[in-house]
């Protein structure tokens, strides 16, 4: 939500400042680009009326020359036209390669025209020796070809360029006007935008602060239900006073779910400790009631000897079933802390498969076994795993009183052990799967229902884990998974030691 509020508080401002950006890299683009052809047409402008007055210099210097000469007669004053005449030369190539329109081309072909005829005529006068026929020939020359096939068609050139560089000089002070205006609109147009944009900013957060205090107040009403305390809220004020609200309400709402809490938690403790009484009340009677009875008929004056050496075992028998009984309890309620040491698991699994090999014999059961000899070690427990081995495997053998086959399957890896305990018996009720470790959860019609959860408990103290489930070819299939420790070879003969131990 927050997302979207300062997406669209956003929004309009990002948009219109994209398009501000834009108007202004397109106004730049075209400031530089009319810049630069305007600043290229100067130059052109410029270098060819530089041009073409350097010409027009040198030809009228030249004219100059020859007027001296034909008053004075003097031939020292044409001494400076090979001079002259290189000079007007380079001018007229000059303007030539600056001439780029046909009128300016049309121009410098007249001027170059006569200036190859003018040099050629002086050429050939310059030979003929000084007379009036001469004179009237170099002033013909002067009038005619200089003046009118070589300055006029110049003086024409420099009037076009002169003309074009102010026509490019008026279209630069334009340009310089348009971009002050637009500059000064694009201000303009960047204010507007600007409060327009601040006063979408403000109708936008104006109402998305309406609609939060709204449902502020819904949401304190809610909670003010669900704490049963009132919530009522001021029609108009600031949001600050909805939000305290709320919060008084969530704290209220808080403190209810904790007082709420606590109340299940110690039903829950007080349903365990009914669960449990009743657990030892019934496992203890049976044992009373036959202690009990051999008291009584002990008691009993008809009769005369008092405990016969039976009834003293069958009391001892049932003390030994009561602490017992007591026992399991104790490792139900406080399960003692692992004291943990390197432990070889197969040894392990092998000394209490010999603890159960009587039984096993006697009911006909056969025991099958998977257990490598490259087993990790586990750092563990003994005697703690050991009671989780021999209950699995008291488990197996209660559900075969006719014989059948208990199989145990050990595998390892490079830091889990797993061992399966499998066996051909009925298998676990449908459904009870995940309950059979639950404590007093029992298949078997005796017994307290709390080896399968004391079990559980030794195993998560190990860092492991324990289940259970049905066979695909029928009976229970219950698996351990342990940590595993690296083993060191020259280890490995303590470590069958203390599992053996």
């Amino acid at each position: 939500m927050q997302t979207r509020i300062v997406a669209r508080l956003t929004a309009p401002v990002a948009a219109v400042s994209v398009l501000l950006v834009a108007v202004a890299v397109s106004a730049a683009w075209y400031a530089r680009d009319s810049q630069r052809n305007v600043s290229v047409m100067l130059d052109n402008h410029v270098a060819s009326v530089h041009a073409a007055q350097e010409l027009e210099i040198s030809l009228r210097e030249i004219h100059v020359q020859f007027d001296r000469y034909l008053i004075t007669g003097e031939r020292k004053h044409l001494d400076s036209v090979p001079r002259l005449q290189q000079r007007a030369a380079e001018a007229l190539e000059g303007a030539e390669k600056l001439a780029t329109m046909d009128q300016e081309q049309v121009l410098m072909r007249r001027v170059r025209k006569g200036y190859e005829h003018f040099f050629a005529e002086y050429d050939r006068l310059e030979q003929a020796p000084p007379s009036q026929g001469v004179y009237a020939k170099v002033l013909e020359l002067i009038d005619t070809v200089l003046a009118r096939e070589i300055l006029e068609p110049a003086r024409e050139y420099l009037k076009i360029n002169e003309g074009m560089l102010n026509r490019a000089s008026e279209a630069n002070r334009e340009l310089s006007q348009r971009l002050t205006v637009g500059l000064v609109g694009l201000g303009v147009c960047g204010s507007v935008a600007g409060l327009l944009g601040g006063w979408v900013i403000a109708v936008s957060l104006r109402r998305s602060l309406l609609n939060t205090d709204r449902v502020l107040r819904d949401t304190a009403a809610l909670l003010g239900e669900a704490a049963h305390v009132p919530a009522e809220l001021p029609t108009t004020g600031p949001p600050g006073t909805t939000l305290q609200r709320v919060t008084h309400a969530a704290a209220a709402v808080l403190n209810r779910l904790k007082q709420t809490e606590r109340d299940a938690l110690r039903a829950e403790q007080l349903a365990w400790v009914g669960q449990m009484a009743a657990g030892i009340a019934h496992e203890v009677r049976n044992p009373l009631t036959v202690i009990k009875l051999l008291v009584q008929a002990a008691t009993d004056p008809r009769r005369a000897n008092g405990f016969r050496p039976q009834d003293l075992r069958v009391l001892e028998g049932e003390i030994l079933r009561l602490e017992q009984i007591i026992r399991t309890f104790l490792d139900f309620a406080r399960p003692p802390r692992p004291e943990k040491k390197p432990v070889e698991p197969g040894e392990l699994i092998r000394s209490c498969l010999a603890g159960i090999g009587a039984r096993a014999e006697l009911q006909g059961v056969e025991i099958r076994t998977v257990l490598p000899p490259d087993l990790p070690a586990l750092d563990a427990d003994p005697g703690q795993l050991g009671q989780v081995f021999y209950n699995l495997l008291f488990n197996a053998l209660d559900v075969l009183p006719s014989g059948g086959t208990i199989r145990i399957t050990a595998i390892g890896s490079e830091d889990t052990l797993t061992v399966q305990v499998s066996d051909t018996g009925p298998g676990l009720p449908a459904g009870l799967e995940e309950q059979i470790f639950d404590p007093f959860i029992s298949t078997k019609e005796t017994g307290l229902g709390l080896g399968l959860s004391i079990c559980r408990r030794i195993v998560e103290a190990h860092g492991g884990s324990i289940g259970a489930g049905n066979g695909p070819a029928g009976g229970a299939v219950f698996v351990v998974r342990l940590p595993s420790v690296a083993r060191a070879p020259e280890r490995t003969d303590a470590l069958i030691s203390a599992g053996a131990k």
